[in-house]
């Protein structure tokens, strides 16, 4: 984003594209992309792909090869959202899944522009986006393979968060390969990788994952202390999700340790706070506790 726009005037440029307002042709290539990859981290992908679009056209113009690159990079990404979701409803509905031809389109385009700069961070990025794709159609091999050479390209850049990213993908390619040895030392790495970057509630989530590694290797307290540090980072951050996944792991771990107190405790604690979001608590949480409640009561 340029120097000269704060997050005031950002915010109040976003709200007047999403207006309408067509006020994209006095606002510059940078800030274009800058507010697209604003709009990407607000989860507005129609506003994002509006905004990335306009950027492309504006770097063409200009002939700025570098802003052509990342406007083609944040398309792709808006599309690969749209196409997750897609397979995820087709799951939902076992319904057959479609490649998306699109997609693979704008993806091609961004890697050939990303290749033509010789943009190693660049092509990590596509390659991260790569692997998401293929993981999600079920190609476990594939997207094991884009998210090693992305994370090599996130390394030889010295992308913090990006390595972090890449270890993470990677070792939950792992837990779906029942390497859990393996997905472990990812998740540990992510972990690691993601508090040097300051990123504690992406932390938090691999320490959340690694502890299911854990259980399935039976290393036990190992994986109580790993849910306990994550539910410590959600509350220090104040994030609810983050929390509620802690206590559901944290449930689970009392139901396999047979300790009925702390998975009645952390049972209630997740539906407390799917509650405080005002978020239909899942029915598997619900039933779980109605259930382990009423054999409770019948014990009295």
């Amino acid at each position: 984003m340029e120097d000269t726009l704060s997050p005031e005037a950002a915010a109040s440029l976003l709200q007047a594209i999403a207006e309408g307002q067509g006020i994209e042709e006095s606002i510059s290539t940078q800030t274009l992309l800058a507010l697209a990859e604003m709009a990407l981290d607000l989860e507005r992908m129609e506003i994002c792909e509006k905004l990335a679009i306009s950027g492309h056209a504006k770097a063409s113009y200009d002939e700025d090869k570098e802003s052509m690159a990342w406007a083609l990079f944040l398309i792709a990404r808006v599309k690969l959202s749209d196409t997750l979701q897609r397979i995820q409803d087709a799951r939902v509905d076992d319904q057959e899944i479609h490649i998306d031809v699109g997609l693979l389109g704008a993806l091609q385009e961004a890697r050939e522009a990303a290749e033509d700069l010789q943009n190693i961070r660049l092509i990590g990025n596509i390659e991260q986006l790569e692997g998401i794709h293929q993981k999600a159609l079920g190609n476990i091999v594939g997207a094991r393979d884009s998210f090693v050479r992305s994370l090599a390209s996130k390394e030889e850049m010295g992308d913090v968060l990006g390595t972090a990213n890449s270890l993470h993908s990677l070792g939950e390619i792992a837990m779906d390969q029942n390497q859990f040895e393996d997905a472990l030392a990812f998740f540990d790495r992510a972990a690691e990788t993601y508090e040097m970057a300051e990123e504690m509630i992406e932390c938090a989530h691999s320490l959340s994952l690694s502890s299911h590694a854990l259980i399935q290797i039976n290393r036990l307290d190992e994986a109580n202390e790993r849910l306990e540090n994550s539910l410590e980072i959600g509350r220090e951050m104040e994030d609810i999700s983050t929390q509620i996944v802690a206590h559901w792991g944290l449930a689970d771990l009392g139901h396999l340790t047979e300790n009925i107190s702390l998975e009645l405790e952390n049972l209630q604690a997740a539906v407390v706070l799917f509650i405080h979001l005002e978020r239909p608590v899942p029915e598997a949480l619900r039933n779980r506790l109605d259930e382990m409640i009423d054999s409770l009561d019948s014990q009295e």
